[in-house]
C-alpha cells in the first residue's frame, strides 16, 4: 500500500508517491487544475492504479505557524477528497517545500521554464519524504 502526497499549488498540482514499503518518495505527475471534477477523477483513477491507502496534503501555514487563505483551500481540498474516496487524509507543514524544491532544482541544473511546472512536484516528494522519515521515527525496533 502506498501513500500519495498531493502539493497543490496556484495552477498546479505537484504529486509524488511512495514505493510499497513506504520509505522512499518519488515524484510521479503534474496536474494543471481544470476543475474540480476533473481533478476527482483523476484522483479516483490515480488512487486505484497505484493502489493508495493514504494521502497527505502539503499544509501551508504561515511562518509563525497560524493558519490562512492557503490553508482554508487545503482544508476544502481534503473534504471534497474525502466524499470521493475513504482513505486516511494527513496534513504535513509545508512551509519552505516550495524554496527546497527550486534549489534541488536549480542544483539539478533545470532550465527556468522546467522549473516552473516541476517545482510542485519536487514539493510533493519533500512532503512526502518528510512524511514517510516521521513514520519511520514512530517504529520501534
Amino acid at each position: 500500500m502506498r501513500v500519495l502526497a498531493i502539493d497543490w499549488g496556484e495552477k498546479y498540482i505537484g504529486l509524488a508517491i511512495s514505493d510499497p514499503l513506504r520509505i522512499i518518495a518519488q515524484g510521479l505527475d503534474v496536474w494543471e487544475i481544470k476543475d474540480e471534477e476533473d481533478f476527482v477523477n483523476r484522483l479516483k483513477k490515480l488512487i486505484k492504479e497505484y493502489n493508495v491507502s493514504e494521502i497527505v496534503l502539503g499544509y501551508p501555514i504561515s511562518l509563525r505557524g497560524h493558519e490562512n487563505e492557503k490553508t482554508k483551500k487545503i482544508e476544502y481540498v481534503a473534504e471534497r477528497i474525502k466524499t470521493v474516496v475513504n482513505l486516511p487524509i494527513k496534513f504535513v507543514d509545508e512551509r519552505f517545500t516550495t524554496m527546497e524544491a527550486e534549489r534541488v532544482l536549480l542544483e539539478g541544473d533545470i532550465k527556468r521554464r522546467d522549473r516552473k511546472l516541476l517545482k510542485n512536484k519536487q514539493a510533493a516528494v519533500i512532503i512526502l519524504q518528510k512524511y514517510l522519515d516521521s513514520l519511520s521515527l514512530d517504529t520501534k525496533i
